[in-house]
């Protein structure tokens, strides 16, 4: 398994990397913040000059900032708060030049959530996904025969284990971290059978968020039998009625396992949390 260890990592340096964009004098409005009410902020703006934007979300009292990049074009997105109720500042911002922005917009955000989980159940930005999706249909037509919401996790967590592969063409080919802009596509992800573990994180959240369970889309260190402590990784935790709590499942360490040969029923879905208690953002 050692040899193998590097390509669990995620080779997505560009979050880990994530600062706060260079600042310049304000320029023109033209940018609409709305509370969707659901966790998360729709965010437009009519991109006319094709510039990068940065969308930069940070909650009262919180450590961590979530910095969301588009590289051109339109703006009409979905942008999570996954940190709880609570205030969030939400801006955004255009790329002038180098990694020089200068604002557009900020307001501040209000969620207020009777179930904080419902936050991630969501569609956004990072796991963006509808009901037309082949993986939402997939997710749905696995599960329907199930009334138990642990029996739904399971055959969906079966399913991506025993037919996805993870894609190390694509690992090589962004070793290099440039993947600043780089956003998860759930349809190209379900076809093609494959994926990094970003990839996968974010296709997992997606299939069982569809079908009414609590997903969230973690990135960070793990330290196990496989990851040393520093390589930057995705999983997910779900939230398991059946236990009352969330749950760490890291679906692209199982699937490799199992492309490797180990048998379905040797896995564990359940990981230990201590072992991925490193973690750098949530969605």
């Amino acid at each position: 398994m050692k040899k193998y260890r590097v390509f669990f990592s995620l080779i997505f340096f560009a979050f880990a990397l994530w600062g706060t964009p260079g600042m310049i004098a304000h320029a023109e409005n033209g940018v609409a913040i709305d509370d969707n009410k659901d966790g998360t902020v729709k965010v437009t703006y009519s991109n006319s000059n094709s510039n990068k934007i940065a969308i930069t979300v940070k909650k009262d009292g919180a450590k961590t900032q979530y910095n969301y990049f588009i590289s051109t074009g339109e703006v009409d997105t979905d942008i999570p708060l996954t940190a709880g109720n609570g205030t969030y500042k939400v801006s955004v911002l255009k790329n002038i030049e180098d990694s020089r922005y200068t604002p557009l917009s900020s307001e501040e955000v209000d969620l207020k959530l009777s179930d904080q989980k419902s936050a991630f159940l969501t569609s956004n930005q990072m796991i963006n996904w509808n009901s037309k999706n082949k993986a939402v249909k997939k997710a749905n037509k696995l599960s329907r025969k199930y009334k138990s919401q642990y029996s739904k996790i399971k055959v969906i967590y079966k399913y991506i284990v025993t037919h996805y592969h993870y894609d190390y063409a694509k690992y090589y080919q962004n070793a290099s971290g440039n993947l600043g802009y780089y956003t998860p596509d759930i349809d190209t992800i379900y076809s093609e059978k494959k994926g990094i573990c970003y990839d996968i994180s974010a296709l997992t959240a997606c299939m069982m968020r569809s079908v009414g369970v609590q997903t969230k889309m973690v990135t960070g260190y793990p330290d196990t039998k496989y990851y040393d402590g520093t390589q930057y990784h995705a999983w997910n935790k779900v939230y398991a009625k059946k236990y009352k709590k969330w749950v760490v499942m890291d679906v692209t360490c199982d699937m490799c396992l199992y492309e490797q040969g180990v048998k379905y029923n040797k896995l564990s879905m359940k990981k230990k949390a201590s072992q991925y208690s490193k973690i750098k953002y949530v969605w």
